[in-house]
This record gives structure tokens, C-alpha cells and sequence, in this order.
């Protein structure tokens, strides 16, 4: 052992090694220059939260296949355990892929060269193919460390959970090929996203990728929220279907579920016909991605010096009609006017912004799809019915509500916090025009969905009455929960620190959850009512007067207290004083 020690030593002092470490610590480091109140996910904290999810979704299924809890649902002691753990077994392989891929899309700009790179390693007596081979490896490693990390708890969890009451042969044989399955799975994930964006950066210029990238990885994020919606449907059609699948019929996920019940010996031959489209699926995936790396990495190296920009950007914007246009209508103050420009340019030019607002739009249009799909499959004719039901009223609201919260979050997400010297040294720090800012800002979005979207969609399916009541009570639901949301709103969106963890964190995100359904199902419901019997529109619109008010007299109370512009956010105290001397 000594002696392997000294020779692993002598071995890591070499260059291609160091060349290696590197690599992997421009990929496992946070962003460059990040203070401590920007937003900074580097890839250590994100490994340490992505075995979470997993884990206690492992533990909740404890009542499940305990033997108790089946004697008192009166189901049988004795239990296939590879068949009654099917659809969750198709869930943490979906959850693997998902997670996997959010991680290759987050840190896809920590995976190639930048500008730093470039000035760092240029000048080494250092060929570029030897660059070329340290990335790769770095980046083999962490494809290995993210699919153990993703899997770590939930392959010893689960497979305990399923199989406590069964011999040890049967728990080593579950442990063995769910463990092959979730990390394949995960593999397959990384080296998926990573060949999509490869490929498209060996097919595009690279000054072209480097500006629309962002908006191709935000549609990468919200095809894996949909993938992720498919663990509620998808075990339960495998199950009810015997025939061969072909590949391209089942999303991916369910080619490592057959390839899980192929190792096991007790696949159907519906599933045994996707083993091999997981192992195909994962080579093609793994050759793709090497390739697609190789043609463009010469040309990334040697261009990343010259090409600054991520985003559009550095030409006269083509928006002047309408920003003078809204300059006459809405923007009243010179405040207001340069203060809305940058956020709608921190938006759609900052990575941290577009992938925050990103994953709320993709969340929210996942679980309208979803519901909508359900309602319409539970029809008894095809069609629509004169009167739509809640689950087709709720999606809209769903829409308003995660795109409503989704801008009140990002605003709080900074551009560049060292930048924000220019509103300290401009702007009045007592001033009141933050809170008509961003409400600006989020009507810019909320009112456009509005128009194209709910309106006309109603209106053709259900006429221009329904359309027209339903679009105008989603709009007055959206802007009293944007009225809610900023009342004691005082910072420049995009221009203040990160708000700091709190004792009530938890208890906020518990209200955002019941929130999300009074906003979504309890409403939809009442506007059932209210479309069936027009006697409810009286208490409705009283209880939306008396929440007006409530909210204007909050605001008032708010605003007799500190108004003073927030910059930097507090730190929380230990110790709370009563401060009697003033």
C-alpha cells in the first residue's frame, strides 16, 4: 500500500494529471468573481442536494410495502416484490434521467472553455488535444460521480423497503439491478443533454450558439419536467399492455425499467424488447456526445477569447417603437423607464434569471398539460360540452399563477451585485417607486398570456361570453395575487442581494403550496358555479372587493414603517433585542 501510495504521488505531479485536477476544479467551482450575495449553485452544493429527492421518496414509501400496513389494507403478506414495485421502480429511473439532465443544462457553461481557460492555458507549451483529452476525462468522472450521487441513498432505501420481508438472495438481486438501472439511467441523461448541445455547437457558428444556447437548454428543461410527469401514467400503461413496444413509442425511461426487468429474469416480452434500445440508447448517447466534443472543441478553445457575449446583445435594440410607446402610456418617471430597460434585458440576457423564470414556466405548463390531458381523457364523448369543466378552467390559472410567482422570485435574483452601485449613487433611497416597477414588469408577461393565449382559446371552443368572463377573472385573479405578493415590496428588481434563509422559510413555502391550489382548483371551481348559476358572481366579486381592500390597507400599514430602498439584505440576529433606549 505504501508503495501504490508513492507511485499514485510521483503519478499526480505529472502534467497531464494537473492538466486533469484543473479541469475538474473549473467544473466542480462556483461561477468566477461570485460575492456572497449573488447566486452562486456550484456543482458541490448540487451534489450534495441531488440525493434528496430520491431518498425521501424512498422513506414515503415505507407504508406502502410494509407487511402491517398491507394486513391492514387486507392485502396479501406474501408479494411479488419485482411486480408490485413496477411503477416506482419507473420513478426513480425518471427521476435519475431528470435529475442527471438538469445538471448537464445548469453546468453546461462550466464544461467548456472560456475566457479564462484560454488565457490561462494558450500561453503553456500545451497542445490542444491534450486539453481536449484532461476535459474529457474531467468530464468522465463527473459523469460517473453525478450517477453514484443521484442514486447513493435511494439504491440502499429502496431496495430495503421492498424487499425487507424476503430472503437475501432476493435483496441483493434488487439491490444489484436497480442500482445497474438508476445509474445507467442517470448516465444516459447527462450524455443525452450533452450531445444535444454538442451537436448543435458543431452545427452552429459558434458566435450563433453562444447566443441562443440559453434558450435551447430552457427547452431541454422543460422536456425533462414533462418526462417527469410520465411516472403517473406511464407504469400503468406497461402494465396494461402485453404486445412488443417499439423504441420510439415509450419515452426513455421506460427502456431502463425493461432493461431492470430483463436483468431480473421476470420481464414480459413487451419489456424485453426495450432492453436493448437502453443499451443502444446509451452507446449512441456516449459515441454523440465524444464526437460532437471533439469537432467543435478546437475551434470553443481558440474562439472563447474573442466571443464575450452569451445572449443578444451589443446592437440598437429593434424594441425603440414600443419602449416609446410605453415611455408615453405606463413608464411615467425617468426611474421607472431605465430601471424597467435593464429588467427586461437581465431577463433574457442573464443565465440565472431565464433558467429561474424557465423552471416556473416549465413547471406550470407541465401541470396544466397534464390536467388538461386528463380532462379530456375522462370524457365520456369527444367533443366539448357547452360549458368547460373546472380541470379545463384551472389551466390558465395555473399558467398566471406559476408565471406571476415566478417573476416576484426572480426579481430578488441579482444581475451582478457588484454593478448596483450605479442605483445607490442615483436613485433617492427613500423613494416609492419600486413596488409600481415591478408590478410593470410582471403585467409586461401576465397581460400578453392573457390575450393569446386564454382568450381566444376560449372563446373558439366555448364562445366569446365564456371566453370573455373566464380571461377577465384569471386576469383579476393574477393581479391580486400580484398585489399580495408585493406589498412591502422595496428593492430594484435584479439589483439587490439574495434574500436570506429565515425561521419561517418553511411555513412561507407551505403557503405557497395551499396557495397554489385556492388559486388553481378552489377557483375554477367557484367559476363553475358562478358559468352554472350567475346568483354566485355577487358573494364572488364582495370577497374579491373585500381582498382588494385588505391589501390596499396592508400596504398602507407597511408603508408607515421602514420604506427605506433595500440594497443588502440583513442577516438574520441571534439574539432579538427590544432597542427601549432608542
Amino acid at each position: 500500500m505504501q508503495s501504490m501510495a508513492q507511485h499514485w504521488e510521483k503519478l499526480s505531479r505529472g502534467p497531464f494529471i494537473r492538466l486533469v485536477r484543473h479541469c475538474e476544479d473549473r467544473i466542480f467551482a462556483g461561477s468566477e468573481g461570485v460575492e456572497p450575495g449573488e447566486l452562486d449553485l456550484s456543482i458541490g452544493t448540487i451534489l450534495a442536494l441531488l440525493a434528496t429527492p430520491s431518498a425521501f421518496a424512498s422513506v414515503f414509501l415505507l407504508d406502502r410495502y410494509g407487511s402491517l400496513m398491507r394486513f391492514l389494507r387486507g392485502q396479501s403478506i406474501r408479494f411479488d416484490p419485482y411486480a408490485a414495485s413496477l411503477p416506482d421502480e419507473y420513478f426513480f429511473i425518471v427521476l435519475a434521467l431528470v435529475v442527471a439532465g438538469f445538471v448537464a443544462v445548469w453546468k453546461w457553461d462550466r464544461l467548456l472553455p472560456d475566457r479564462r481557460d484560454y488565457a490561462n492555458l494558450a500561453p503553456l507549451p500545451i497542445s490542444s488535444r491534450r486539453i481536449f483529452l484532461a476535459n474529457l476525462v474531467a468530464l468522465s468522472l463527473l459523469a460517473v460521480v453525478l450517477s453514484l450521487d443521484v442514486n447513493a441513498l435511494s439504491s440502499l432505501l429502496f431496495p430495503f423497503v421492498v424487499c425487507a420481508q424476503e430472503r437475501f438472495r432476493v435483496l441483493a438481486e434488487f439491490f444489484v439491478t436497480h442500482t445497474l438501472s438508476v445509474v445507467l439511467a442517470s448516465a444516459f441523461g447527462f450524455l443525452a443533454v450533452f450531445a444535444v448541445l454538442g451537436t448543435m455547437m458543431a452545427l452552429l457558428p459558434y458566435g450563433i450558439f453562444r447566443k441562443y444556447s440559453l434558450y435551447a437548454r430552457c427547452g431541454i428543461i422543460f422536456f425533462l419536467m414533462a418526462l417527469l410527469t410520465t411516472s403517473f401514467s406511464e407504469p400503468h400503461k406497461i402494465e396494461r399492455l402485453h404486445s412488443q413496444y417499439r423504441w420510439e413509442e415509450v419515452p426513455p425511461p421506460a427502456w431502463f425499467l425493461g432493461l431492470c426487468q430483463t436483468l431480473r429474469g421476470k420481464s414480459d416480452p413487451a419489456l424485453a424488447s426495450l432492453s436493448g434500445a437502453a443499451i443502444m440508447g446509451l452507446l449512441f448517447a456516449l459515441v454523440l456526445s465524444i464526437a460532437a466534443y471533439s469537432l467543435c472543441y478546437t475551434r470553443c478553445f481558440t474562439q472563447s477569447a474573442e466571443i464575450a457575449v452569451k445572449l443578444p446583445a451589443g446592437r440598437r435594440p429593434r424594441s425603440s417603437l414600443a419602449f416609446g410607446l410605453l415611455d408615453r402610456v405606463l413608464l411615467r418617471t425617468p426611474l421607472q423607464r431605465a430601471c424597467y430597460r435593464f429588467a427586461l434585458r437581465a431577463l433574457f440576457r442573464s443565465e440565472e434569471q431565464a433558467f429561474a423564470l424557465g423552471g416556473f414556466l416549465s413547471l406550470g405548463l407541465v401541470n396544466a398539460s397534464q390536467i388538461v390531458l386528463l380532462a379530456l381523457d375522462k370524457r365520456p364523448s369527444p367533443g366539448f360540452s357547452a360549458m368547460p369543466s373546472a380541470a379545463l378552467l384551472s389551466a390558465p390559472l395555473i399558467l398566471g399563477y406559476f408565471l406571476t410567482v415566478g417573476l416576484w422570485a426572480v426579481c430578488a435574483i441579482p444581475a451582478l451585485l457588484r454593478a448596483n452601485w450605479v442605483f445607490r449613487f442615483n436613485v433617492d433611497p427613500r423613494t416609492r417607486e419600486c413596488t409600481p416597477l415591478a408590478r410593470k414588469v410582471i403585467l409586461t408577461f401576465v397581460v400578453p398570456s392573457l390575450v393569446l393565449f386564454c382568450l381566444p382559446v376560449y372563446s373558439h371552443f366555448w364562445g366569446w361570453r365564456v371566453g370573455v368572463l373566464h380571461t377577465s377573472l384569471v386576469a383579476i385573479w393574477c393581479v391580486l395575487l400580484m398585489e399580495g405578493l408585493l406589498i412591502g415590496f422595496r428593492k430594484i428588481p435584479f439589483a439587490c442581494s439574495l434574500p436570506k434563509f429565515r425561521s419561517n422559510g418553511i411555513v412561507t413555502a407551505l403557503l405557497f403550496v395551499f396557495g397554489y391550489f385556492a388559486f388553481t382548483s378552489v377557483t375554477a371551481e367557484i367559476e363553475t358555479w358562478t358559468l352554472a348559476e350567475p346568483f354566485w358572481f355577487f358573494p364572488f366579486v364582495a370577497f374579491v372587493t373585500a381582498l382588494w381592500l385588505a391589501f390596499h390597507r396592508w400596504r398602507k400599514i407597511m408603508a408607515g414603517g421602514d420604506s427605506q430602498l433595500i440594497f443588502e439584505e440583513e442577516p438574520v440576529t441571534a439574539v432579538e433585542v427590544l432597542n427601549l433606549t432608542g
